[in-house]
């Protein structure tokens, strides 16, 4: 058996000669379409002010200064390993079709299931980590508000509590 073939060139983004690069948002209704702009890099320089101290980063709620922030920190760690996992086990699945596909050194396609499987097997595990994550970060805030619930109530920020039902006394 032979092995699949190979493409012979590198697929490329080039456009077609008498194609416009610039997309449009559809043709739904002509009177409201939406232009997409895309900005490029140059010398580094993204036309952004620099992140300065105290604004976090790129990672929301980094500075970790209130309840909002540790929320947005968790539900971006959750969000980011959902996608993460996500694609690792469709690389795992996708890796492990492949290497199927190769014979061993005689030509022979037997036993090339399960060599597939035991290298796939690590980013299946890797896929298994990033759903933990995403488990770990959700918890992380809960047992943060669990802990700090009272503290937060004093400072404001906090949950709101209902108003106190009022007690109708006819004696």
């Amino acid at each position: 058996m032979s092995t699949p073939p190979r493409p012979r060139t590198a697929p490329t983004n080039a456009v077609a000669p008498g194609v416009t690069k610039s997309r449009t948002g559809g043709g739904f209704n002509p009177a409201a379409n939406v232009a997409f702009n895309k900005t490029t890099i140059v010398n580094g320089n993204t036309g952004q002010p620099a992140a300065g101290p105290g604004t976090g980063g790129k990672i929301p709620g980094s500075d970790f200064m209130s309840n909002e922030d540790i929320r947005a920190f968790c539900e971006h760690l959750r969000k980011q390993s959902r996608n993460r996992a996500t694609e690792r086990a469709m690389d795992a699945d996708h890796l492990e079709a492949v290497l199927r596909t190769i014979p061993d050194a005689t030509g022979s396609l037997r036993g090339a299931r399960g060599r597939a499987r035991r290298v796939s097997r690590w980013m299946k595990k890797i896929a298994a980590a990033e759903k933990a994550v995403q488990r770990y970060s959700a918890m992380a805030y809960g047992t943060f508000e669990r802990e700090f619930e009272s503290d937060l109530r004093k400072v404001g920020k906090g949950r709101t509590q209902p108003p106190a039902a009022s007690r109708f006394g006819w004696r």
